[in-house]
């Protein structure tokens, strides 16, 4: 996925002429057909070339701004779109994953100012040391499913893997909540992109804003009449115009795919013509968008089948949600149990998800095994657990279980991760599960 990157910068230095710049995210990576887009725009007059420029990761919003800056010049248009996520909306930036883009495009090290080139080399040792890891143990890094660089066509979209409808347990990543906090925008990142907007206007190029897609089951209950004062907000804190309506980003959750800003092949059509009416609308372009949006697709049967392991059944309580069973707490066996596996049914009765309370501050757990049948885990599911040496998982792919930010907050820096060795390679590289890389072991199955 990372190694795409040098195929975006490519086309942003090689293409000719005008050029609208979408800058942000993985949500412009998931969510702009760039082609669509410049085939729209021309219909209607506007001879742009469209330029698909997000990726991030854990590449950091600052670093994606840094390496399209010398490639835009006057005429062009930057459209800045990034997620409501504190990380996205900070200066932050990791050198080391930034090696995993680079090592593809060499030339690209030279496109960013001294003080990140300084970072960058600083990091350098770290990003060889696990590259020769890697080839020490002949299993080279590879994406899965559709974090993959082949999975971005010629034209640097996202169009090449099948994204046909949500993947994610009930629609919504429930580990990471759409917020419309007026402090998600840290003070040093509005200082940064405000200066970045006002070199590009001094090259004679423009910058706006639009809101990324938000996944509108992700938004807790009241808020989102916070929408409004959070757009007031960030017009306030913004020293460049926003194009685009809150509320026109805000979209049911059958149109996204594996996070609350990703978007499906149908969700991306959708999202790009709204761009395009964006545009049109900023440059007074009155012509009508000629284009038939398709149907919005259905959100997945969530049944659960199969079989697994119900030896520590006993050790639960649970509670009946329709037709399936939620694990709602341990029983006094269940508490003083150092090894745990979450069952795959009772009596019958199949078990869909148990609550993050289920084991806070149980000392004594060592080992937790969650199977198949399990597909989130809930932020501070373990919390307190200060002898937990163990989670595994039976899972063979990393999008059949959704994971967020705190999965190993409050247990101990000891703890580790063991999935299936055959799917050892796809956890580490997952778009989500990468983030715990470090802590990710491989068990023979």
């Amino acid at each position: 996925y990372y190694g795409a990157l040098s195929d975006l910068y490519s086309r942003l230095k090689e293409t000719q002429g005008k050029k609208i710049v979408v800058l942000g995210n993985s949500n412009v990576a998931f969510g702009v057909d760039s082609a669509l887009a410049e085939r729209l725009l021309r219909e209607g007059g506007l001879d742009y070339s469209v330029c698909n420029f997000g990726l991030y990761g854990s590449l950091g919003t600052k670093m994606m701004c840094e390496l399209a800056y010398e490639e835009i010049g006057a005429g062009d248009v930057v459209i800045f779109t990034p997620e409501l996520f504190a990380q996205s909306l900070s200066t932050y930036f990791s050198a080391e994953e930034a090696w995993y883009a680079l090592d593809g495009d060499a030339s690209m090290f030279g496109a960013f100012p001294k003080s990140t080139r300084e970072k960058l080399a600083a990091g350098y040792i770290g990003y060889v040391a696990k590259k020769f890891a890697l080839y020490e143990s002949g299993e080279p890094a590879s994406g899965s499913g559709v974090y993959a660089r082949s999975s971005f066509d010629g034209h640097g979209d996202l169009k090449n893997y099948a994204r046909r409808n949500n993947i994610m347990p009930g629609g919504v990543d429930e580990n990471n909540p759409i917020l419309f906090d007026r402090a998600l925008f840290s003070a040093e990142f509005v200082d940064f992109i405000n200066a970045y907007a006002e070199s590009l206007e001094e090259k004679g190029a423009a910058m706006y804003y639009s809101f990324a897609p938000m996944n509108a089951g992700a938004i807790p209950f009241g808020e989102r009449g916070k929408a409004e004062a959070f757009y007031d907000s960030v017009a306030e804190k913004l020293q460049f115009p926003i194009i685009s309506n809150i509320e026109d980003y805000i979209l049911e959750s059958e149109w996204f795919y594996d996070s609350n800003y990703h978007l499906n092949e149908s969700g991306m059509q959708v999202r790009t013509v709204q761009l395009v009416n964006d545009v049109k609308n900023r440059f007074g372009n009155t012509t009508k968008t000629d284009y038939v949006l398709p149907d919005k697709p259905v959100l997945p049967d969530e049944s659960v089948e199969g079989e697994g392991d119900n030896r520590d059944a006993d050790m639960f309580e649970y509670r009946l949600d329709g037709s399936y069973y939620t694990v709602v707490g341990l029983t006094e066996a269940g508490r003083a149990a150092e090894e745990l596996i979450i069952p795959y049914q009772v009596d019958g009765i199949y078990v869909k998800s148990f609550l993050p309370v289920v084991f806070f501050d149980d000392k004594n757990l060592k080992s937790i095994t969650i199977q198949e049948n399990i597909h989130t885990i809930s932020n501070g599911s373990f919390l307190g657990c200060d002898n937990l040496e163990r989670i595994v998982l039976r899972h063979i792919e990393p999008s059949e279980i959704s994971v967020g930010y705190e999965l190993l907050s409050g247990v101990p820096g000891t703890c580790r991760i063991y999935v299936p060795k055959s799917a050892l390679s796809e956890f580490e590289n997952n778009y989500f599960w990468g983030r715990y890389a470090k802590q990710t072991e491989g068990y023979t199955e």
